[in-house]
């Protein structure tokens, strides 16, 4: 009986035993094992989809506090959105306006936000003070201003906004100015058209520059002011003048904020000059290069980077341009675009940034350009222009034989891959359309990115000398034929017997003074030695005007000029160039860097 006993217990327990896996759990343990792990790895799943979601879609607010008119590339690297400062890494959303469209630009990976803000019923019966996210023609909108900060503060994502018209600018700033007692604690961009830009009409409706620039100052000062122009793009027409560029730094010079001015990208390139000057008014002045109905080449876009800091120029361009510019911009071998009137330490990046380190070849015929381009390392190449012996209005290298046309020329450098600028040395004043002539012919191909400079002794005022071109008919004719230069104007031999006194220097300054592009005054050595004053008046005027002395045997022995050579040392080293043979260059390294 005990051992039937005994075999049927160790039956239960073999029975038992058979019921476990791994000799460790039951099936119904594991079942329920099982079940709890995949409960365990479906959170995570979750958790981790949902982490990836919100951190893509930029929904969790600012961790640190951050200024509303603070630098926006700052404040996106502060959220590790970009990793350093160039304008090219930030993406933005349009027209984030409708809750739809708002929470869609919330779920992208947009990390600015760009919204339309009108009243609601705007010019009509029913108009109110209450901000709207709308665009024109749209007057009504399910979306406030309100709603839309309350949805967007919840993101880390930086602010523009858009007036559509001066109506809705004092209740907005008024919301702004509430919401931020509690923190923004992000860049803020206010932007309105406030002039009248390329095609469009004085009689176009523009939000009142005075009152929204008044209305900032007043309510919310604490932004970035986006001051832009109405635009309409037509082919083959003009883009932003002068004129505009001009009146609109009239506007804005004086105040304190950061402040971005958008600009049509289509039109960008053309209008380069003007938008150069105004960036070089102030460190506080950006560009927003934003794209309408037509997409800018990826060529002009090279050429604006090319010749501006990544830091101040912002890309707000649509795919498939944007990915196209992108690959295109961060090639490291590709060939810099430069533009023609740019700075020439820019772009020759000569040693401590010191102009005495450029240097400047003559080219007297073929055979001494075809030398220079294979030996020279690189510099500014001084080009005599004269004209052709039995074509007077065609132009030569002056004296060189055999006969090499200036086109020629200029084909054979254009065609260098090597570093050289252009020194040209216009004769006449027959000559200088048609040396503009064949540089513009040269600009629209695509060929001419290197520094360009045209020469000219001019007559004006208290220099004013027969034979000479006058000061204003050189200006003019370099404005309608071919602006994108470096003027490089210098007085007649004959005003310089007693030197370049107080009188000479002032009207150059003041027949120069208006002109948009950089202008580099041309000084001869010997006579730049004579008098105090007007050296002294040379350097003050520096800040406008770059420098540069010439000295050769022509005038004289080196130490012949010795004065004159040292006296703009004591100027801005950035901003003072040396044209002279290599000899002479020699001694004046020993002498400025041993003394």
């Amino acid at each position: 009986m005990k051992s039937k006993i005994h075999t049927q217990a160790e039956d239960e327990e073999e029975e038992r035993d058979s019921e476990k896996i791994f000799g460790v759990f039951s099936r119904e343990g594991l079942t329920m094992l099982g079940v709890g792990v995949g409960v365990v790895v479906l959170l995570v799943i979750i958790t981790t989809a949902s982490v990836v979601v919100t951190s893509k879609a930029g929904s969790t607010a600012p961790a640190q506090p951050f200024p509303t008119g603070g630098d926006m590339l700052d404040y996106l690297i502060q959220t590790g959105d970009i990793q350093d400062r160039d304008g090219l890494h930030i993406s933005w959303y349009h027209s984030a306006n409708n809750k739809s469209e708002m929470d869609k630009a919330l779920r992208s990976t947009a990390m600015v936000l760009e919204a339309d803000v009108n009243v609601r019923g705007h010019n009509t019966a029913n108009e109110t003070n209450i901000p709207i996210m709308a665009h024109p023609p749209d007057v009504d909108s399910d979306n406030t201003l309100q709603e839309w900060m309350d949805s967007v503060l919840k993101s880390k994502k930086g602010i523009k906004l858009d007036f559509k018209s001066i109506e809705s600018v004092l209740p907005s700033l008024e919301i702004l100015q509430s919401r931020n007692k509690t923190g923004i604690n992000r860049p803020v961009w206010l932007n309105a058209d406030i002039l009248h830009g390329p095609n469009v009409p004085n009689f176009w409706p523009v939000v009142n520059s005075t009152a929204f620039l008044e209305l900032i100052q007043n309510k919310f000062p604490e932004a970035t002011i986006s001051p832009g122009w109405k635009v309409l793009y037509l082919p083959f027409t003009q883009g932003y003048t002068q004129a505009m560029v001009e009146e609109m730094y009239q506007l804005i010079q004086h105040v304190p904020q950061r402040v971005t001015f958008p600009v049509l990208a289509v039109m960008a390139k053309q209008s380069w000059p003007h938008f150069s000057w105004l960036l070089s008014q102030s460190s506080r002045f950006s560009l927003t290069l934003w794209q309408g109905k037509e997409n800018p080449s990826v060529n002009d876009l090279l050429f604006i980077r090319d010749n501006s800091n990544p830091e101040r120029i912002y890309y707000d361009i649509y795919e498939p341009v944007l990915s196209q510019f992108k690959e295109a911009a961060m090639q490291s071998k590709r060939s810099r675009q430069f533009y023609p009137g740019g700075d020439l330490v820019d772009y020759f990046k000569p040693k401590n940034r010191d102009g005495i380190n450029i240097r400047w070849d003559s080219v007297s015929d073929r055979a001494s350009l075809l030398s220079l381009l294979k030996d020279s390392s690189g510099g500014m190449l001084v080009i005599p222009v004269g004209d052709k012996k039995d074509k007077p209005d065609i132009p030569v290298v002056e004296n060189s034989s055999p006969e090499l046309s200036l086109q020629e020329c200029l084909d054979l450098v254009l065609a260098s891959p090597k570093l050289h600028g252009l020194y040209l040395q216009v004769k006449s004043q027959v000559l200088l359309v048609p040396t503009l002539q064949l540089l513009s012919q040269a600009y629209d191909k695509d060929l001419l990115y290197r520094p360009t400079w045209i020469n000219m002794n001019v007559s004006y005022g208290s220099f004013e000398t027969p034979g000479y071109i006058e000061g204003a008919e050189f200006l003019d004719t370099v404005n309608q034929v071919f602006p994108y230069v470096t003027l490089a104007p210098g007085w007649p031999i004959e005003a310089l017997t007693e030197g370049y006194t107080q009188p000479l220097v002032e009207d150059m300054v003041q027949l120069f003074k208006g002109a948009w592009q950089d202008i580099s005054l041309q000084l001869r050595a010997v006579p730049l030695g004579m008098v105090y004053p007007g050296r002294r008046s040379l350097l003050q005027a520096q800040p406008r005007f770059s420098l540069t002395v010439q000295h050769g045997p022509e005038q004289g022995s080196y130490n012949s000029g010795y004065m004159g050579l040292m006296s703009i040392r004591g100027g801005d080293i950035h901003r003072s160039y040396y044209n002279m043979p290599t000899d002479y260059k020699a001694k004046l390294f020993l002498d400025v860097f041993t003394t």
